[in-house]
């Protein structure tokens, strides 16, 4: 059985009591997982150790982050602020020169709201199919999608992630991690299909192209099966699945470099 935090297969998982989550010997500590019911950890330990400073030293960086932001809401919002910043960043050093700055503006909030929508579409998914889900941010991420404000040469948008409760077969894990990738190849069609089927001024066209790139390669990057991203498990339940999904995300940034 696969960890659900880091999909390492585990011939003696164990079960998160708070959140039921199946975990490797890593992360079976609620604060190594996120767990969404960390504040109920916390209630718990505050009472069971009377020594502030030994509970202090127990708590990881995460777990503090989890404590001050308490709720999905704060999470997702700091998240959102540092992928907009990622974003003003990345798109007015590469064409600042060339657009004007409300574009700048413009394809930052696109790329905010694609990953809003990707990360959404894991969450109702999961919901869907009967597992509590929340989006949590985590301090390695944070501080990799901090470090893509500045003008490094590669950007990293890696935040956090939707935590979910429970114990979901290969199928529906495959499927939830499935869901943010197909929800950007969606949101790529929708953009080419408005710019050749509207009359747009030549920003708007930029706009749009560009916006159809963003998706593209976000759905392509999130589907390589390698280590904690979606690709894995949507390559450990089916293969056939995840080459066809690979196969047209590929072939979609083609086509709209080509076209661009």
């Amino acid at each position: 059985m696969q960890c659900s935090f880091c999909s390492i297969d585990q011939d003696l998982p164990f079960t998160c009591s708070y959140c039921k989550m199946v975990l490797c010997s890593s992360h079976r500590l609620p604060e190594k997982h996120d767990c969404i019911q960390l504040h109920t950890v916390h209630s718990h330990r505050d009472i069971e150790y009377l020594n502030p400073q030994r509970i202090s030293n127990t708590r990881s960086f995460d777990s503090k982050i989890n404590q001050l932001l308490s709720s999905e809401s704060r999470h997702l919002f700091l998240g959102m602020i540092l992928v907009l910043l990622v974003g003003i960043s990345f798109f007015f050093v590469n064409f600042g020169g060339s657009y004007p700055v409300w574009t700048v503006l413009v394809l930052s909030i696109i790329l905010m709201g694609s990953f809003l929508i990707h990360e959404m579409s894991h969450k109702f998914f999961a919901l869907k199919n009967g597992f509590n889900a929340e989006f949590r941010v985590n301090s390695f991420g944070l501080f990799l999608t901090f470090l893509s404000i500045f003008p490094i040469p590669f950007k990293i948008i890696a935040p956090g992630a939707v935590v979910i409760s429970g114990s979901p077969s290969k199928k529906i894990l495959g499927q939830i991690a499935l869901s943010g990738p197909f929800s950007n190849i969606v949101l790529g069609f929708i953009s080419i299909i408005i710019l050749f089927w509207s009359s747009l001024s030549s920003e708007w066209q930029s706009i749009l192209s560009t916006a159809a790139f963003i998706n593209g390669f976000l759905a392509t990057f999130n589907l390589l099966p390698f280590s904690i991203i979606d690709g894995k498990k949507v390559f450990d339940w089916n293969k056939i699945i995840w080459f066809v999904f690979f196969f047209i995300s590929i072939s979609f940034i083609l086509i709209v470099s080509y076209s661009i």
